[in-house]
């Protein structure tokens, strides 16, 4: 049965040429040792003759099951070649012969250092083609090392004669180590690398790269490595420099990444780009929180508005195969390409947005709808950055018991549909005074453009609201940023109604951060949500608002001893 395959620059080869490739592929190597003498030499001459590289993965038995012809950066996963796949886990020998002239260690570079690390081989001889003036070719032997930069370290130098005998053995757990960064597809956990570009601010740069993170475990993914460049002269081909995209791949395999994720939204050619040089999926931030947001959505309205978005999304973003999944007929004037797969696609999806629009607008108008039946009712709007603490706030505000009560989990994004409940204020000899409360979905730093456009029908909650109550947790470090981006949002949506800051977590902050919001935020409201302190305070001032009545309690910031026992 043929084992051997041959791949890779082979188009334009003589068939003479072909035919030594192919026996030179059959020989056997030794199968503990590092390979054959007799079939370097003829591979190196082979080398020369072709003027491209040639590369034998070798198993741990000593056949040759791939021989691949020029630079192992143009392939993909070396194992993808093999034929009959691999069954099981292999401890691989690869063999590169090189032309021209090389430094004396043969160092791997570039993608070729990443390709090769795909298979993990216990061994990988790198020998130079031509021969010296003594006659011999000099050669180096590397092994796979997590520690190193480009993930390779170099054993030995010299002559290709003394290292092709070189032993296969390694111990059992460093091989393990090596072969568990190879990436594998059925893991339960997807792990991903977070590749972001940084500015000069460092605060503000851990602020932006805890944010992905918590996005990243909010949507299931464990993050297991960053990799930062500093933001200068932007490649608008990758965003990311050639050098970074390289050491990023190296990490991808020495962490088993399955995802890398960036921190800057991709054009389509961009992320095809990053796809192609790191041999790895791609998601940018907006589809990230897209992807939250399809995990997060139980009603009907909210799947509704998430599949809009997703399909605004994605599609610009659409590739396929061209010609050959096109249609042709069968008559005069219908021959030839007809419309592809792609084009149908395309077609297809927009035919599915535009159903969806229409359903949207069914949605607004059914929620205007019930808005105008409850516009006898003052209307007050929670809003606030995502994971404030908003649920919460209406749960606790409201006396919700359990059946009635807004889930309210640590985590981003937990709440998608606006839910809106009834407060009693009671009077003492009158009837009690009501109002509307509704909670929202929170928002983010740069909110994806197809996700605002679909979840208007939500935002309106927001733009018809009488008052709107800007939820802010003090025990976040970047409260002020996401104060500030709550504000701009709000202005996008050209939102008019009174705004009134409430400064939530005050049993979690420091001293100086309630100093720093009486500064900036001379009339904020304090309270704890999840202890309950503030909330008289609060409801007084809701009573105050909207009918004129003097106030009993309004929550004011608490003295600097409180604070320091409730940090305490």
């Amino acid at each position: 049965m043929k084992q051997a395959h041959l791949a890779g620059r082979t188009r334009g080869l003589r068939p003479s040429q072909l035919r030594q490739l192919e026996r030179l592929s059959h020989r056997r190597h030794p199968q503990n040792a590092g390979a054959d003498l007799f079939t370097l030499e003829r591979l190196a001459e082979l080398t020369l003759e072709l003027k491209q590289s040639l590369h034998l993965l070798i198993d741990a038995r000593g056949v040759s099951r791939l021989l691949w012809v020029g630079p192992l950066g143009e392939s993909d996963r070396l194992d993808g070649h093999l034929s009959g796949g691999t069954r099981r886990r292999q401890r691989w020998r690869l063999v590169s012969a090189l032309p021209g002239t090389q430094g004396v260690d043969l160092k791997p570079e570039g993608r070729d250092a990443v390709i090769a690390m795909d298979v993990a081989p216990s061994i990988w001889l790198r020998l130079q083609a031509a021969a010296t003036a003594s006659g011999t070719r000099p050669a180096a032997l590397w092994r796979t090392d997590a520690s190193a930069a480009i993930g390779w370290r170099c054993d030995a130098t010299g002559a290709l004669s003394v290292l092709c005998a070189a032993e296969t053995t390694e111990p059992v757990s460093e091989l393990a180590a090596v072969k568990g960064t190879v990436y594998s597809p059925h893991q339960q956990e997807e792990r991903v690398l977070l590749l972001t570009l940084i500015g000069s601010d460092p605060d503000g740069n851990e602020r932006e790269l805890a944010e992905l993170e918590g996005l990243t475990r909010s949507a299931g993914a464990c993050p297991v490595a960053v990799c930062r460049q500093r933001l200068g002269q932007i490649n608008p081909q990758t965003l990311w420099g050639t050098g970074k995209l390289q050491e990023a791949a190296v990490d991808v395999r020495r962490h088993a990444a399955s995802l890398v994720i960036t921190d800057r939204e991709l054009t389509p050619v961009q992320a095809r780009n990053l796809e192609r040089l790191l041999d790895c999926p791609v998601m940018d931030r907006s589809e990230l929180i897209l992807d939250i947001f399809a995990q997060r959505a139980t009603s009907s309205a909210g799947r509704l508005q998430v599949e809009l978005a997703q399909l605004r999304y994605r599609l610009p973003r659409l590739t396929g195969r061209g010609l050959s999944l096109s249609r042709q007929g069968g008559g005069i004037g219908t021959r030839g390409p007809g419309e592809t797969q792609l084009e149908k696609d395309r077609r297809a999806i927009s035919r599915r947005i535009e159903h969806l629009g229409r359903e949207l607008r069914q949605l607004g108008a059914h929620r205007a709808r019930l808005r105008q039946q409850r516009s006898t009712l003052p209307r007050v709007a929670l809003v606030g950055y995502t994971n404030a603490g908003k649920s919460s706030l209406l749960n606790a505000l409201c006396a919700l018991d359990q059946g009635r009560a807004v889930e309210a989990k640590n985590s981003l994004f937990a709440t998608l549909d606006p839910t809106t409940r009834r407060l009693c204020l009671p009077q003492s000899g009158s009837a009690p005074k009501e109002l509307l409360i509704t909670d929202t979905v929170g928002f983010i730093r740069e909110l994806p453009g197809p996700l605002m456009q679909a979840f208007m029908a939500t935002l309106e909650e927001t733009r018809e609201a009488d008052q709107l109550l800007l939820v802010v947790d003090l025990g976040d470090p970047d409260w002020q940023g996401q104060l500030s981006a709550v504000h701009s949002i709000l202005n996008g949506l050209n939102c008019q109604q009174p705004r009134q800051v409430i400064a939530n977590q005050i049993d979690r902050c420091k001293a100086s951060e309630l100093e720093l919001i009486r500064t900036l935020e001379p009339h904020a409201l304090y309270l704890s949500a999840t202890q309950g302190t503030g909330l008289k305070g609060l409801r007084a001032w809701l009573e105050q608002t909207f009918w004129g009545t003097s106030p009993e309690q309004v929550c004011k910031a608490p003295s600097h001893q409180t604070s320091a026992r409730a940090n305490g």
